[in-house]
């Protein structure tokens, strides 16, 4: 996903539907439908706020999906809520914002392209916390961590 993104900016179809069915399968023991619905009703917050954002900017109803983030990246952030409780999907959405501006900071140079590979860069993030989480007796993405 992050070579995809990356190159292409954009993803496919298959790959947040794969993330999706794996995420359910890992945590099926833990799969609370109510707590996806929580985070992806805080994914549409946040989507609300941000064309809430560009059309106040510009004095003209805006599409976010148009100019400023990709259909593929809203698919990626609702295929991974299953592998977080709520709160952690959160923190994981709030750090994963900032990690992935500071990798775009970091690589701009080497990139024509002025977008933000989201869903790549997020990909890459919970590749990173998967790792320590598998040596700890605790789940990062569903104990409380906070």
């Amino acid at each position: 996903m992050l070579y995809q993104d990356i190159k292409y900016r954009h993803i496919h179809i298959a790959l947040p539907i794969l993330v999706f069915v794996v995420a359910i399968y890992i945590n099926i023991e833990r799969f609370e439908l109510y707590e996806v619905l929580k985070s992806i009703g805080f994914i549409a917050i946040n989507f609300a706020a941000i064309t809430a954002y560009f059309s106040f900017k510009t004095s003209k109803l805006q599409n976010p999906f148009k100019d400023y983030i990709g259909i593929g990246d809203l698919v990626f952030l609702i295929a991974v809520t299953p592998m977080f409780s709520f709160r952690n999907f959160m923190l994981f959405f709030i750090s994963g914002m900032i990690v992935s501006l500071l990798l775009y900071v970091l690589f701009q140079k080497q990139s024509t392209n002025k977008t933000i590979p989201l869903a790549g860069y997020l990909s890459l993030y919970i590749i990173l916390i998967m790792i320590p989480n598998l040596f700890l007796t605790n789940n990062l993405f569903y104990d409380f961590i906070i």
